[in-house]
């Protein structure tokens, strides 16, 4: 397991602290679509549910086929010809609320590009004849990028948002991973593509205030989440002596009280 890189640990321990500092300007977002793999079928993957749920209140939204097809009345026979105008409405109430949303912040996973992420969202709307809304980059947090500067490579064993819920003893109730939300979508149990996008935005909601807390549990030792700040240390004991002294005073004390933490003494 490679240790994080101490400036990008300390800069996203930083962030975690200043977006907590503001919560009702935050939400954690994540969002379901069809299988990447579609086989000789052309064409982007179709949204299938979006939530959002804000940090301080925990009032979470979701936009969804399922919630698009209920309002609508439509019986399963007929929701596979309306796929584009069910996914427009979503689409359409969902960038409504970016829009009312545009200067507060979004908490990801992974949402990164045109595959998956903002952009792909985006793009999906755009070829429905939408025209999006789109989010500043200022605007946007990557947990998963956060969580791997703040406690180094492989933290946990993929897949990561199920590894992090049993090891921190989160409930699993109505997650699906990727591959089963698009299988459960192409069989028309579109519910439990819902449930499941609520269950990993509940998820999310509850890693990022325990990585906040320092309170988060991984595979990630003492020494892995510390040593680059060792090397730091002796670093600046070869420029800065006095000053890189009492940074490994620090270090040290660090090290007595996680001794006295595990002997119980």
């Amino acid at each position: 397991m490679a240790a994080p890189n101490p400036e990008r640990q300390r800069a996203s321990r930083e962030k975690l602290k200043d977006l907590l500092a503001y919560p009702a300007s935050v939400f954690v977002i994540h969002y379901a679509c069809q299988s990447f793999n579609q086989g000789q079928k052309l064409g982007s993957p179709r949204v299938t549910a979006i939530a959002v749920r804000n940090v301080a209140s925990s009032e979470t939204t979701v936009f969804s086929i399922n919630r698009e097809s209920e309002l609508a009345r439509l019986g399963p026979v007929h929701i596979l010809s309306r796929l584009d105008q069910l996914e427009y409405a979503l689409l359409q109430k969902f960038f409504q609320f970016i829009e009312l949303n545009r200067n507060n912040r979004f908490v990801h996973w992974n949402m990164r590009d045109a595959t998956f992420g903002f952009a792909a969202i985006e793009h999906r709307f755009r070829v429905l004849g939408g025209t999006p809304v789109r989010l500043g980059e200022t605007n946007k947090f990557d947990l998963a990028r956060g969580l791997t500067d703040i406690y180094g490579s492989r933290y946990v064993q993929p897949p990561y948002i199920k590894s992090l819920a049993r090891k921190n003893n989160l409930s699993l109730a109505g997650f699906l991973d990727g591959p089963s939300e698009a299988e459960a979508f192409e069989m028309g149990f579109y519910d439990q593509v819902q449930r499941s996008v609520l269950a990993k935005v509940r998820i999310l909601f509850d890693v990022f205030h325990l990585a906040h807390d320092r309170t988060l549990k991984t595979d990630a030792n003492w020494w892995t989440l510390n040593r680059g700040r060792a090397r730091e240390a002796w670093e600046m004991l070869e420029h800065n002596p006095v000053y890189a002294f009492g940074a490994i005073l620090v270090t040290a004390f660090g090290i007595g009280l996680k001794v006295l933490e595990y002997t119980g003494i």
